[in-house]
């Protein structure tokens, strides 16, 4: 093993690892990446929610708010490719229409945020996953010194251990807790949701966190709000895949009076017990 594997795989937090790949991928002419995957099966060719997603990058918070928050990745043609292909495509397929009138509003918006954030030289790369509509990818934009003909003689020469390293930050970053930033749940809302995977029952569930049934339904009703789900089945669900909450590693830790889980040390399925 090489010595950037091993230091991902020994990373315990999501951040660190976040920065780590940042490292790795500048000695390559990579200025800054956006990983993002969706668990949560989308319509084929589709992105998905981006409250569904897992998101982790080195780009500037103010395109990210724009790209990610006002919803542009739906139009960008990057990622459009990344929805229904696997491997990696180079961005000289990419070339900016001339005439921006005929595009919609949020296409416009794109163009002028690519061309205010110097977007213009990278790759995509889309990771195959065991569920069809699931998805996950990385775009990985030059350094502003580097032109795409730089790029993609690199690439040429050593794409296959950069890609290689990327599907590995992917199966990393995919086994770690969710960051504190993207926590949607309380600690309340998730320990709600931990105990119905335990299989209690409402009042069981009551006892167990010292409060009425009452407030056990609005618990959960407010973390099927947060994670945009129709029953608490979906939101079980949902919460699990996006690390929201973890699975107990056996019923000896499934007690009355359990708390939600805070994984330590790379253990995701401990429920620590008060």
């Amino acid at each position: 093993m090489d010595a950037w594997s091993a230091r991902y795989l020994a990373c315990q937090e999501f951040e660190d690892l976040v920065a780590l790949h940042g490292a790795y991928l500048e000695q390559f002419g990579i200025g800054a990446y956006l990983y993002a995957t969706n668990p949560i099966a989308a319509e084929h060719g589709k992105a998905g929610h981006a409250n569904d997603s897992i998101v982790a990058s080195t780009y500037p918070k103010e395109f990210l708010d724009a790209y990610v928050g006002n919803g542009l990745y739906r139009v960008c043609p990057m990622m459009k490719w990344a929805t229904t292909h696997t491997g990696v495509q180079s961005w000289d397929m990419i070339e900016p229409p001339c005439d921006l009138t005929a595009l919609s509003r949020e296409e416009r918006a794109l163009w002028k945020l690519f061309a205010e954030s110097s977007v213009s030289a990278g790759f995509t790369l889309s990771f195959p996953l065991a569920h069809r509509n699931a998805s996950a990818g990385m775009a990985l934009m030059a350094r502003s010194d580097v032109t795409q003909g730089d790029l993609d003689a690199i690439w040429d020469e050593q794409g296959c251990d950069i890609f290689r390293q990327c599907q590995l930050f992917h199966l990393c970053i995919t086994a770690l807790p969710a960051p504190k930033m993207a926590q949607i749940l309380t600690d309340r809302q998730r320990e709600a949701l931990e105990l119905v995977i335990a299989g209690r029952t409402m009042r069981d569930i009551a006892q167990a966190m010292d409060v009425s049934v009452t407030t056990v339904e609005k618990h959960l009703r407010a973390a099927r709000d947060a994670l945009h789900s129709d029953t608490t089945a979906q939101a079980v669900a949902k919460a699990l895949v996006l690390h929201q909450i973890f699975l107990p590693t056996s019923k000896d830790q499934i007690t009355a009076g359990a708390q939600p889980s805070q994984p330590s040390d790379g253990a995701l399925t401990k429920l620590t017990v008060a």
